[in-house]
């Protein structure tokens, strides 16, 4: 072996080089699938079960590592260490999604980077001082590896590891390009199992392959007319009756009650019970768990559904970028003022943009709320509730207003209120299960309250309205469902009517003008919107009428295409309903030519537009502004520079001017700013001198 190193003229150095060259993939590998599963010895499982996905994945990361094997030494060492922090971090991401909401890490969740970010103050229950300190330590040790390897090892000549290079990003580009490499001898359905038997980088990337938009063989302009014009007219429209429509997203809104191993001695949720015991309610089978609101609430909205869209491509608000014919736009094509109110950050979801192309009027974001009640980090939902009574009030005309709340987001293991009451359950669960359990019961307590808020407001205003009531998700209590599991509510993620148990929320369909009819309810979340158009007597555009037809059909859940046998889905009747969606988001949209999609040409973010009317200094040398819908959060700008504002009420504004603009002429303006400094609402301009 001597003579052979020789003869390559390989010293020490070199061959300690090379060993590193070699087993840096597989200490890699070994640590990011670890970190991903786990645990080392679920690696090790994988590693026996799915050798073939290991091969590859070694070879992957062999060559990924490899495609920078020409740069200096100083430099490929510390790439090397980067690397396997990169993949570690989205191993351990991916994992804590796993353990909260049962799948793992999808292509569409990198476009949702904001949005972690923006819930990144409220996940300090997974962060700990002993978290920091091994982090500190793992960083030491990964230093004083870099250091060692940089003494011991010496690289092969430049142009050896050139030509290795080239063929490693040939390598690398290879596998990227063909991801079904790593399913030579495994195959497997969906997120779970994608990432289970191929491993990290192989479950991404066939995800990533899978959720390409697929051009169906039978799509056509003809086709569609088709369909188009072999959907019933709606029946029941009343021109002459047109109620008002609330529906309101309820965040994470679901019965503990549910939970039947344990006892309660309060309802949490009285109220919200008591109506739906004498109006219309039933079930929401969502299509997520722990979070992902706007899939629900786009499905509502739309009347499309989450099921139709590949695999790994879930995220609803990403494929809306172009007008759709939604409720709002549907709504207000029959007469109706069109009104989106949440308390929180407009940019969120994309809903700035997204409520646009669905057709509404406005947005009401929480940049718009003045001084509002505070429940920990978010809104309190009463004041929400009172905001939405208060956009029915300033309208001539029947309103549909999409109500989304927040106050009841989790994790639940912060501290909103101190003292925390206690849920009173029966037995009582481990510490943190239980905490996490009574401050769920607490936020409950309060959505169902600004519930009574809404609909006790509705009634003062003495006009026919339906008031649509649903949970989005089921809520994530703890850590690896411990909640759950510790009350013993399911048995496996896998079966059907565990499914079923994870992913249905409440339904309620509240009315002052049905005459008592009430109705048990069961059905996703894309049958939804086609029930409010028919039990408001509006007519439908074509999207809703397909939905209409299909649950007409017998149709009235789309489950997980493992599912489809427990419900009886026959596939043949949805083509049509998948082809007319294919046609809305990604294909020409010929359902649109005879009755064109537009969204409103005076869209804004607010409840009302702002106008200055008047400008004045005060004796203190401040600026005075006066006018109206000012909001708490607007700030006085003179001569494109933000002042220190004071907000004294809707109609005043107080600004402190610097000396340097005294002779001067100003030019004042009014603007809403959100957290990202980002303009996104200003009043008129006007002018004054500054003597």
């Amino acid at each position: 072996m001597k003579k052979v190193f020789d003869r390559l003229n390989l010293n020490k150095a070199k061959i300690w080089y090379i060993l590193l060259l070699l087993l840096a993939p597989l200490v890699s590998l070994l640590a990011i699938e670890s970190i991903h599963r786990g645990s080392f010895t679920a690696a090790l499982k994988w590693i026996q079960e799915s050798s073939a996905a290991f091969v590859i994945s070694y070879l992957f990361f062999l060559l990924f590592i490899s495609t920078v094997l020409f740069i200096p030494k100083k430099l490929f060492i510390p790439f090397i260490i980067l690397q396997l922090a990169f993949f570690s971090i989205v191993a351990f991401g991916s994992y804590q999604k796993f353990k909260l909401r049962g799948d793992y890490l999808t292509p569409t969740d990198l476009g949702l980077v904001k949005e972690g970010a923006a819930f990144a103050n409220v996940l300090n229950g997974f962060l700990s001082v002993k978290m920091a300190m091994m982090a500190i330590i793992i960083l030491a040790f990964i230093f004083g590896i870099v250091y060692y390897l940089m003494k011991i090892t010496e690289p092969l000549k430049w142009k050896i590891r050139l030509i290795l290079s080239v063929f490693a990003i040939a390598g690398t580009a290879a596998i990227l390009l063909n991801p079904t490499v790593f399913s030579i001898r495994a195959s497997a359905v969906g997120n779970v199992e994608e990432y289970q038997k191929l491993g990290l980088v192989g479950g991404f990337l066939n995800l990533k392959e899978e959720s390409k938009v697929v051009h169906p063989t039978e799509y056509s302009k003809r086709e569609i007319n088709k369909i188009v014009e072999s959907l019933p007219e709606t029946e029941g429209v009343d021109e002459d009756f047109k109620p008002n429509v609330i529906v309101v997203l309820a965040e994470a809104f679901w019965d503990p009650l549910l939970l039947k191993n344990l006892s309660f001695e309060e309802d949490p949720i009285p109220y919200f019970r008591s109506l739906t015991k004498e109006h219309s309610s039933g079930e929401l089978l969502t299509h997520i768990f722990g979070g992902g609101t706007i899939n629900t609430e786009l499905e509502i909205m739309t009347g499309m559904s989450t099921r139709f869209l590949p695999e790994g491509k879930e995220s609803y608000n990403a494929q809306v970028n172009r007008p759709i014919d939604a409720l709002p736009h549907v709504f207000r094509n029959q007469g109706y003022n069109t009104t989106a109110v949440h308390t929180f950050k407009n940019w969120f979801y994309d809903r700035n943009l997204t409520y646009k192309w669905l057709g509404y009027e406005k947005f009401v974001s929480m940049e718009f709320f003045s001084n509002p009640k505070m429940i920990g980090p978010y809104i309190d939902d009463r004041e929400l509730m009172e905001q939405t009574v208060e956009e029915l009030k300033k309208t001539e005309g029947p309103d549909f207003i999409n109500t989304v709340t927040v106050s009841s987001h989790g994790p639940y293991d912060d501290i909103r209120y101190d003292p925390l009451p206690s849920c009173k359950n029966t037995p009582q669960l481990t510490k943190v299960p239980q905490y996490v359990l009574d401050l769920y019961c607490q936020v409950l307590k309060e959505t169902d309250d600004s519930i009574r808020v809404l609909i006790e407001g509705v009634k003062e205003l003495d006009e026919p309205t339906m008031v649509v009531i649903y949970g989005d998700h089921l809520p994530m209590l703890g850590y690896d469902y411990a909640v759950y599991r510790e009350a013993d509510y399911f048995k496996s993620i896998h079966a059907y009517e565990d499914y079923l148990k994870l992913q249905t929320t409440p339904l309620l369909v509240w009315d002052n003008y049905s005459e008592g009819k009430k109705e048990d309810l069961r059905m996703t979340p894309n049958f939804l919107g086609s029930y409010i158009l028919s039990h408001a007597k509006r007519d439908k555009s074509p999207m809703f009428a397909m939905a209409e037809k299909v649950y007409e059909e017998g149709t009235h859940v789309i489950p997980k295409k493992p599912f489809y046998a427990d419900e009886k889905i026959d596939e043949n009747k949805l083509k049509e309903y998948q082809l007319l969606q294919y046609d809305t988001l990604f294909g020409e949209q010929y359902s649109y030519k005879k009755n064109p999609v537009k969204p409103h040409d005076d869209y804004f973010l607010g409840s009302e537009k702002m106008k200055i009317t008047k400008l004045k200094m005060t004796e203190k040398d401040n600026l005075k502004v006066t006018g109206k819908h000012f909001v708490s959060n607007a700030k006085v700008f003179v001569n494109g520079e933000q002042q220190t504002t004071i907000f004294n009420d809707e109609k005043t504004l107080i600004a402190s001017v610097p000396e340097k603009f005294k002779g001067k002429e100003l030019e004042v303006i009014v603007k809403v700013l959100d957290d990202k400094e980002n303009s996104i609402a200003e009043s008129n301009g006007k002018k004054m001198m500054m003597e």
